[in-house]
Order: structure tokens, then sequence, then C-alpha cells
């Protein structure tokens, strides 16, 4: 009844009915199935999961089907039909589906023989019901958000006297010996433009993701990586006797016989040239297998290499890079952003550390009066660099950069810095915490980045849904990561922990409803590309699963939560379950697996 006269409560609460109601229609009336047709057949029927044939609407007959590449000629870009429908003609691609009369046809595979194979979705009453519930949940959770009289306004009301409690609180508490080539030939060779993974970039990108795939750094022995590069080219012979390849596992290491961690080609070949690699599929224990194939792909690279198949001019037919975006490649990887921006948030965590150890105006930071200060110049020197990483990698790839996990992560890392310089700066604790929490997250980032894989979107990711979708969920995982410092923050200084509780929730207010909107997104563009708005994949269902855990602190009826201690217990371990969606559901058979 209270709700009844809160009209944003109520149609919000109303949305979710609505889904499910939408979901039930699609359960009870959609028909689904896929049709294969081949070069010049006209088909007029489907076949659903059960073997059963079904009328269509219209028949379809495929002109020619073809696959699109990257430059190259090697990597998909797109998966395109041709068809007629009705007289009509039509195309078929990822991200581009047909309607007719109520069916909606969804490139899904093709065969070897020319054939494609279309996805047949009819659901004519629960996308529609469905659709009305997102609607309705975005349109009720920003009134929530702007409502004046709302809960949440209330709230930063009150967290802006509490920022100025907080205020008031901080200040209380060369390769000799390795036939080669000069470097001055070898840097000559950094500006050409190579095909890599279906892309056109520079020699010196090629060669940095190689040595760090291969070696674990970009150099060897005082040798940069076009030298290196080069040289095992053009002196396989002498190379291959080289311990260039990094095996991280001491139990590879002892199967093969190799000291220091580091491995030549020669290690892995015995005298009769057997690959040696090969029987460790087999001897060593299953939880060694994919450190086995991680040194597999090392080897296969080299060999690569060797024969002559890894580095490939650019062909005249493709376009070329412009001198500009050449002189911006060179430079973004002369710069290690990821590597200087986590070595400075940790920085900054520790003098902010011990500013709040000591206490301003005693013992070590009596004389330095911008001591409290520096902890938020080197905040805002990291989210510079971060956003100047964050812009190069656009302009580079000519994509927002968050088509994968590497780039996903320097996002929140950005999102993350963005939210301290505006709600942590007033308090010590709290800003040293959230710059220890950036900075792990910047080291993983740093981590993921050593171990490259430089390969050009999947084309299901070609879609104008991808930055909105990825933009808002990882705004809202951010978001969600703050509380956890909040709640850190309370149960170190107890005292704060009331005023704290309010500075969360107003954090969890955009938090949810960002999250939710993210995967409203994500499903609509399921929809767009798969043919289903929700199939209960892993990291769907544990995103809905999250955006529950962090709803339920919103509900002021949960009288446990009440409990500041009680409320800031809860919120960190909440942050499992943004955990889990993110990294933990990779190891899990996922269609969101692209990373």
């Amino acid at each position: 009844m209270k709700m009844l006269r809160k009209t944003s409560l109520l149609l919000l609460h109303l949305s979710f009915a609505v889904m499910i109601i939408g979901g039930v229609l699609t359960w009870l009336t959609r028909e689904e199935g896929a049709v294969r047709i081949a070069p010049g057949q006209s088909v007029s029927k489907f076949v659903d999961d059960r073997g059963r044939s079904h009328d269509l609407p219209v028949s379809l007959t495929l002109e020619k089907f073809e696959v699109e590449y990257y430059p190259g000629g090697e990597v998909p870009r797109d998966y395109v039909s041709h068809l007629l429908v009705g007289g009509r003609r039509e195309v078929v691609s990822m991200n581009n589906i047909l309607s007719v009369d109520g069916y909606r046809f969804l490139q899904s595979s093709y065969d070897g023989e020319g054939a494609t194979v279309l996805s047949v979705n009819h659901d004519p009453y629960g996308i529609f019901t469905v659709y009305a519930g997102y609607l309705l949940f975005a349109v009720s959770g920003l009134w929530i958000l702007l409502s004046p009289g709302g809960r949440f306004r209330k709230l930063l009301r009150k967290v802006a006297a509490t920022i100025a409690l907080l205020l008031t609180f901080s200040g209380n508490v060369q390769g000799a010996g390795i036939a080669g080539v000069p470097r001055e030939a070898a840097d000559s060779l950094r500006s050409n433009q190579v095909l890599y993974n279906g892309k056109v970039v520079t020699f010196n990108t090629l060669a940095r993701d190689v040595m760090l795939k291969v070696h674990g750094d970009v150099t060897y022995r005082g040798l940069t990586p076009e030298q290196t590069l080069t040289s095992m080219r053009l002196f396989p012979g002498q190379w291959k006797d080289q311990p260039l390849i990094r095996i991280k596992e001491k139990a590879v290491c002892d199967a093969l016989g190799v000291k220091g961690g580091y491995a030549s080609l020669s290690d892995l070949f015995d005298a009769a040239g057997n690959y040696r690699v090969s029987s460790l599929y087999f001897t060593l224990p299953q939880e060694h297998q994919r450190a086995v194939e991680e040194l597999d792909e090392k080897v296969g690279i080299i060999l690569t290499l060797y024969n002559g198949e890894l580095i490939t001019p650019r062909p005249d037919d493709v376009e070329a890079m412009g001198d500009g975006r050449v002189k911006s490649e060179l430079l973004y990887n002369s710069i290690p952003f990821t590597k200087i921006v986590f070595m400075l948030l940790f920085t900054g965590f520790f003098i902010g550390m011990a500013i709040q150890i000591a206490g301003k105006g005693r013992g070590l930071f009596r004389r330095a009066a911008l001591a409290g200060r520096l902890p938020v110049a080197i905040l805002w020197a990291a989210f510079a660099l971060s956003a100047c990483c964050f812009a190069f990698q656009w302009y580079l790839s000519g994509r927002i950069p968050l088509g994968n996990t590497y780039e996903t992560l320097q996002f929140v890392v950005l999102t993350m810095e963005l939210i301290l310089l505006l709600a942590a700066r007033g308090n010590m604790l709290l800003l040293s915490l959230g710059l220890l929490a950036s900075g792990a997250l910047a080291l993983v980032a740093h981590l993921v980045a050593s171990n490259p894989v430089v390969t050009p979107l999947m084309p299901v990711l070609h879609s104008g849904w991808l930055s909105l979708h990825v933009s808002l969920v990882m705004m809202s995982y951010a978001i969600l990561a703050f509380t956890f410092i909040i709640a850190l923050a309370a149960l170190l200084v107890p005292s704060l922990a009331q005023k704290l509780r309010s500075l969360s929730l107003c954090m969890l207010y955009p938090g949810v409803y960002l999250l939710g909107m993210g995967i409203i997104t994500g499903s609509v563009w399921a929809n767009v590309s798969w043919g289903q708005y929700w199939s209960w994949d892993p990291k769907e269902t544990w995103a809905l699963v999250t955006m529950l855990v962090y709803a339920v602190p919103l509900h002021a009826r949960v009288r446990f939560l009440n409990k500041p201690s009680a409320f800031h217990i809860y919120m960190l371990f909440a942050i499992l379950s943004v955990a889990m969606t993110y990294f933990g559901v990779n190891y899990l058979n996922s269609l969101h697996a692209y990373n």
C-alpha cells in the first residue's frame, strides 16, 4: 500500500512483473528452429529442435553465401547470406537480421558446400512484452534517481554533510655473442606496415607482442624486439639454442629438464627431432595442461617465424595506415601505460596510509604542509595516464576499446579513479583503500597485457550495442567495487560506519540501475545476434544474481541491514558476486567467452 503512493517505485517493481510475463509468453508461444539453404535452393519450411517441420511465411532462395575477411584474407570479419525473399533481395549477416511477418532470420552458421544455416525465431508476444518491461525499468529507475523527494536525493544531501565531516577526520588521523642484425638496421623497420591477425599494424607492434608472448619481456639480452625477431628470422640456426621461451610452471620445467624457467627451441626436441612437448599432454597431471598448451603455442609462434609466415608485409591492395596513426602507434608502444598506472596507484596508497598512521602535523609530516595532497596529486596523474591510454586505444583500433578483458579492466580502473577523485578526496583512509583497489585492478590489466592476444573482434562483436552494453556494465562494476572500499573503511574506523553507510547507499542506487541497464542492453543485443533475449548463459545469469545481491540493501524493510556494521559486512561479501560474474564464469562454458 505504501508503494501505491510512490509511483516510481510501483513502476520499477511492475517492470519486473512485465518482464516475467513476457518470459512466460515466450516460453508458451515461441517457435524456433533452423533452416539450411544451399546456393540456388528455395525453402519454405524450417525444422525445430525436435525435428518437426513448420511452414515459413515466405519462401527463401539463397543466391550466394560469402565470408568477409579482415585485411590479409585469414580472419573472418562477417558471414553474409544473399537471399531472394518474395522477389526481393535481402541480406542476412551477423547483427543484421531479416524480419518477415513476425519471423526473424539470423545468420547461424554455414558448411563447406557453400550452404548457409539460418536460425528462425517467431515470438509474436514475448519480445514486445519483455521490451515493455525494459522500458518501464529504464524510466522508473531514472525517475527514482532524479526525484527531488526520493530516498536517493535525500541521501545525497546527507552525504554532502558527511563529506564535510570526512574532511575534518582526514586531518586527524646489448646482446654480445648472438648472431643478429645491427640495431640501426632493425630500428629502420619499426614503422614498416605488416599484417598481424587480420589487422595492418607497425612491425614494432608485431615484434613487441611476439616477444611478450614468447619471452615475457619485450627485450632479450639488450636486443630490441625488432632486432630479436629479425635476427631469429635471418639466423635460425644460431638462435635455436638461445633460452628465449619462458615456461611459467616448475612442473613443466622439471619434466623437460629445463633450468631457470627459460627454454631454447633445442630443449624441446630430442636428438631424433621428436617434439618433446607432445608427450607432456599424457605424462603431466590435468592441472598442468594449460601450461603445456601455452608452451605449445609459443613454439608454434617461433616455428611460424622461422618458416616465414609470421611477418607478412602489407599487400598493395590493402589500405595503408596514415603517417599520423603510425607515429601514434609507435608512441603508444613506447609508453608502458599500465605499468606506470599501477605503480602510481600503489605509491599513492602507501603514502596515504603513512599519512593516515602518522597523523597530520606530527612526526614525519609536520613540515610537509602539502603531504596530505600528495596522494590526490598522484591519483590525478594516474587518471590522466589512464585517460590517455584509453584515447590512444580508441584511435588506433577505430572502435571503443571495450572488446576484451584487458580493455574492460582498464575502463574499470579509469572509472574507479574518477569516482575516487569525485567522492573520496576528503578521507585519507577511503582514498588510500581506493588507490589500493584500483592499483590491484591495474596490475591485473598489466599482467593480462603481458600475454597479448591481439586479434580482431569476432563477427558477433561488430555491433553498436557493444560499446553501450559494456560501458554500462563496467561503470556499474566500478561503482559497486567502490562500495566494497567504503565497507573496508567503515570496518576499520567504526565511528564512521553510519556516515559511510549513507555514502555506500548513494553509490548503490546508480550502481544497481546501471547494471540493470547493462543487462537490458545486453539482452537486446543478444536478441539481435542470437535470436534470444535470455538464454540463462552463465555470464548473464550471474549478472542478474549480482544485481539482486546489490538490490537487497536498497530495501529499507530488510531490517538486519539497518545496522551499520551488518550493512558493511554484507557489502564486503557482495563483491564476490561481481568477481564471479567478471572472472569466475570465464571458466565455465559460456557464449560470452570472447576474451
